[in-house]
C-alpha cells in the first residue's frame, strides 16, 4: 500500500504483490517491479500486508518517483510506524508471523485466538494430523498446516506473543 504522508490512514493506492525468498517484492507474475497505477510521483509512507501475519508500515513519507526505488523492509534500522512494527531475526526485520484469522492481532488464548484455527484445519479430532497446502492456517510458511511436533504452526503464535504468558497478544502497528 502506499499510504497519504500527511494522512497514513488514507489509503492511495494498493495492489497484490508476491514476495520472493530473498525478500523482494514483486508483481505477481515473479520479476516485474512494483507499478502502482492509481498513484502520482510524490511521497508515500509504504505499507505492507501478508495473509497471515501483521502488516507493517514506514514511520516516514519516502520519495517516489518515475524511476526504480528501492526500499529494505528487511533492515532493522529503517523506523516503522508505532511500536515494533516487526520482529528482528539475526540481521533481518520481518513481519510478525501469527495473525491466522486476519483480526490484527497475534493471540494464542482466548476468544477469536489464532491457534485454535490451525486445530480445525487440520480436522480437529487428531492434533498429530497434517493439511498440505497454501492456507492461511500455514503460519510457518513451509507449504503445510501442523499443529504439533517439530516445525509445527502454534509455536510461532506463542513465541511472537512473548513465550512466557500465553494470554499477551500482539497488535499490528498500522494506522
Amino acid at each position: 500500500e502506499l499510504r497519504d504522508p500527511t494522512d497514513p490512514l488514507v489509503v492511495v493506492d494498493e495492489l497484490a504483490a508476491l514476495v520472493q525468498a530473498n525478500g523482494k517484492v514483486v508483481m505477481p507474475d515473479g520479476s516485474s517491479p512494483l507499478l502502482f497505477e492509481n498513484a502520482m510521483r510524490g511521497e508515500y509512507h509504504i505499507a505492507v500486508r501478508h495473509r497471515n501475519h501483521l502488516g507493517a508500515m514506514t514511520a516516514a513519507p519516502y520519495l517516489l518517483g518515475s524511476e526504480v526505488s528501492a526500499i529494505d523492509l528487511r533492515d532493522p534500522g529503517l523506523v516503522m510506524w508505532g511500536a515494533e512494527g516487526r520482529k528482528t531475526i539475526g540481521p533481518i526485520s520481518a513481519l510478525w508471523a501469527g495473525d491466522v484469522n486476519g483480526d490484527g492481532t497475534v493471540s494464542y488464548t482466548g476468544q477469536f485466538n489464532d491457534r485454535d484455527p490451525i486445530l480445525q484445519a487440520i480436522g480437529g479430532t487428531v492434533p498429530t494430523a497434517t493439511v498440505p497446502g497454501y492456507d492461511q492456517e500455514d503460519v510457518n510458511l513451509d507449504g503445510q498446516v501442523k499443529y504439533t511436533g517439530a516445525e509445527n504452526d502454534r509455536d510461532p503464535i506463542l513465541t511472537n506473543i512473548g513465550g512466557a504468558v500465553p494470554t499477551n497478544i500482539r497488535v499490528e502497528q498500522l494506522p
